[in-house]
């Protein structure tokens, strides 16, 4: 019985060290599935509030601090923009995705400017950025526009 115990309480807490393993590493990203705005939910211990404007939901997560991250998903299901005002510097990488190396690239061949420590607007065609911000306050928005739905600009998410 006792052996029995031990097996169930180790199974236990294999599967909630696993449930914690995916929750931390799936994240919404640009260009990525609604579902992701569910595991941020959780990997932030956030409220969320939904909300539907046309052909765009926008997903409002607020943080315990007082930070907010929002994720607009188009109409085909896919997260298009993500904006922050957040007290900490935000990850770019887990909020960029794949859209990271177009930021890195560009902050790469600008980094011959003397002072340029971080991009402040990023404008391509596959990725667009605004950041700013000074300790405790840090406000940003990147959005893909091809993955922008149709007649919206994603610019007025700011």
């Amino acid at each position: 019985m006792r052996g029995s115990a031990l097996s169930r309480g180790s199974r236990l807490l294999a599967l909630s060290c696993g449930l914690l393993f995916c929750a931390s590493q799936a994240r919404a990203v640009l260009g990525e599935t609604a579902d992701s705005v569910d595991a941020d939910q959780l990997y932030f211990k956030g409220q969320r509030r939904q909300s539907m404007a046309g052909r765009m939901n926008a997903h409002e997560i607020s943080l315990p601090d007082g930070s907010s991250i929002k994720e607009y998903v188009n109409a085909a299901g896919v997260v298009f923009a993500v904006s922050w005002r957040t007290r900490l510097k935000p990850d770019l990488e887990q909020l960029l995705g794949p859209n990271f190396v177009l930021y890195t690239g560009r902050q790469n061949a600008a980094s011959g400017v003397a002072g340029s420590k971080m991009l402040r607007s990023v404008r391509q065609p596959d990725l667009v950025l605004h950041q700013g911000g000074r300790m405790n306050a840090f406000a940003g928005l990147a959005y893909v526009p091809t993955l922008v739905p149709e007649g919206f600009d994603a610019d007025t998410l700011r």
